[in-house]
């Protein structure tokens, strides 16, 4: 039976990965974060800070993992915020599984964000594509992809990357895009008329894939990866923000004026980026299944207002 340890527990991949896991067979599942309460699907806790080296190698000896998903890593803050939560904690937990459980697999998490701008005749972007990455959180997920290659090349450690594209589904967090209009709007139905959201670019396009499909590509990963290599986890469709907004706002069902906000435009943004998951289909036998709207209703209906029985 596989012992996971699943880090950064709390966060939205982690909540769908444990049925991931479980669909491929018996498994042990254990979480860490700093924060809690246990999340639905693990059999075990841990509140432990993995910027600390050493509770971080504690926490593998007390687990002893065959396999451990590194979700951590903060989307918004300063560049030392960034570095701290993505880098710093992937670095100690390479050091300790190395240290305590050099036979486990580890699965680091990357990001679209690392290719940056990509010209359209290199789109869909595959994984091998050097990408410069415009963002600070781009440029620390690139450093942990840089951590991943000398982990196996120097240690001869198994880990392997995987690289998410726009997750959506429900329980999306507030950080990205889509769980921002979800808010937003939400908001806007419970207030006074006229209801009216306001929101940054809508005019880029990028590839949304179903929180629920990046979980299983993890657990395939982790099954079938090769050891050294980045899988792409995207649907290879474009969809500008734009359109997925009318999405939202039909699913709303009621009139709500949008109004663009520079205020809320961020910055190291790319115009269009769409990816390939042909890799990931030929070594792992993954495909996205979930349509779009299928995902965007669940991202809403997640956050439906409870109604007293009366």
């Amino acid at each position: 039976m596989t012992t996971a340890l699943v880090t950064g527990a709390a966060g939205f991949l982690a909540g769908h990965l444990p049925y991931a896991l479980r669909r491929r067979g018996p498994a042990r599942i254990v979480g860490a974060d700093t924060r809690g309460p246990v999340a639905d699907g693990y059999d075990a806790w841990y509140e432990t800070d993995l910027t600390d080296a050493t509770a971080t190698r504690a926490l593998v000896m007390a687990v002893a993992p065959s396999a451990v998903f590194h979700l951590v890593g903060a989307y918004r803050g300063d560049a030392a915020a960034l570095h701290a939560s993505n880098v710093t904690t992937a670095a100690n937990v390479l050091d300790a599984v190395h240290t305590v459980m050099p036979t486990a697999r580890v699965v680091l998490i990357g990001s679209a964000a690392e290719y940056g701008p990509v010209p359209a005749n290199e789109q869909p972007v595959r994984e091998q594509f050097a990408g410069t990455p415009v963002s600070e959180y781009g440029r620390v997920k690139r450093d942990v992809s840089a951590l991943a290659e000398r982990a196996v090349r120097e240690r001869g450690m198994d880990v392997v990357v995987a690289r998410p594209f726009n997750l959506l589904g429900a329980g999306i967090p507030d950080t990205l895009v889509v769980g921002a209009f979800v808010g937003r709007l939400r908001a806007a139905l419970a207030g006074p008329s006229p209801r009216v959201i306001r929101v940054g670019t809508v005019s880029s396009v990028r590839d949304f894939v179903a929180v629920e499909d990046v979980a299983n590509g993890l657990a395939l990963a982790m099954e079938r990866g090769r050891a050294g290599e980045a899988y792409n986890f995207c649907s290879g469709e474009r969809h500008a923000v734009a359109d997925v907004l009318d999405r939202l706002l039909t699913l709303a069902g009621e009139s709500i004026e949008v109004q663009c906000d520079e205020m809320l435009v961020r910055t190291g943004e790319v115009d269009a980026l769409v990816g390939s998951w042909e890799k990931a289909r030929l070594e792992l036998g993954w495909r996205p299944s979930i349509p779009l709207n299928a995902s965007l209703r669940a991202a809403w209906e997640a956050t439906a207002p409870v109604v007293a029985a009366q």
